[in-house]
């Protein structure tokens, strides 16, 4: 696909029909045929209409009757950065609002993992992504539901899976269950809603001066989130299990 940029025009009229047009010639000239110059937008790749379709019945499947000692969470990552998210925001026509910003360009990685029907959130900090970050997140998930038995659905990422993830599986003996869910489907993800929360309370606007600074604020946020379960469950909008297929 050719990118019609100014530089391209004016070879192709060069070429084509052997005038040779300065930038501001080429730029009138566009603008008079109704052209404009527009600065390409990402296009958010979507999933099959099949495969959430599917996924939701197969949920709707497990949850029909769901049993009281299983438990239902969803794993997702996260990664901040050390200069603040600059968010738009009301000023005077003079101002324009700054915001600290340094060379140090390090990231915290954040391993999270939510229960819908509960609130009870989960999190692991960590300088790197991958299956050696995401199997400790894993068993800690085990651990910290003793009895019961895990579905943990996740978003297909190569982290999620790896001889790492199928060791701890096994050791498992029944008691967790992967299920990925369909690609380029983050609306079927709730703690996405929980990233936008943490970058809302503790990325806008504010400057970490250490790497150790901003983990303890992540820290802190969930923290925080252990303090409200109630709000958490209704940020997923879910109730019931029947509610958590309803809601996807």
């Amino acid at each position: 696909m050719s990118l019609w940029t100014t530089k391209f025009v004016r070879h192709f009229i060069s070429t084509r029909v052997g005038r040779a047009y300065g930038r501001e010639r080429v730029r009138q000239r566009l603008h008079e045929l109704g052209c404009r110059l527009r600065r390409r937008r990402h296009h958010q790749l979507k999933a099959k209409a099949a495969e959430p379709a599917a996924f939701r019945a197969e949920l709707e499947a497990r949850l029909a009757a769901w049993p009281e000692d299983w438990e239902v969470l969803v794993v997702d990552e996260a990664t901040g950065r050390r200069p603040p998210t600059l968010p738009a925001q009301w000023c005077l026509v003079e101002e324009v609002p700054e915001g600290p910003t340094g060379d140090d360009h390090t990231k915290v990685h954040v391993d999270g993992a939510v229960a819908p029907l509960t609130g009870r959130t989960h999190y692991h900090v960590s300088p790197a992504l991958g299956q050696e970050e995401f199997a400790p997140c894993l068993q800690h998930l085990v651990v910290s539901y003793p009895g019961k038995r895990l579905l943990v659905i996740h978003d297909r990422g190569t982290q999620h899976r790896g001889s790492d993830i199928e060791a701890i599986v096994r050791e498992a003996a029944g008691r967790l269950v992967l299920k990925p869910q369909p690609a380029y489907s983050p609306e079927l993800n709730p703690p996405e809603r929980i990233w936008r929360w943490l970058r809302r309370v503790v990325t806008h606007n504010h400057w970490f001066a250490t790497l150790r600074e901003h983990s303890d604020a992540i820290r802190n946020f969930f923290r925080y989130l252990a303090g409200v379960q109630d709000q958490v469950r209704r940020l997923c909008g879910l109730k019931k299990p029947e509610s958590f297929v309803a809601s996807l």
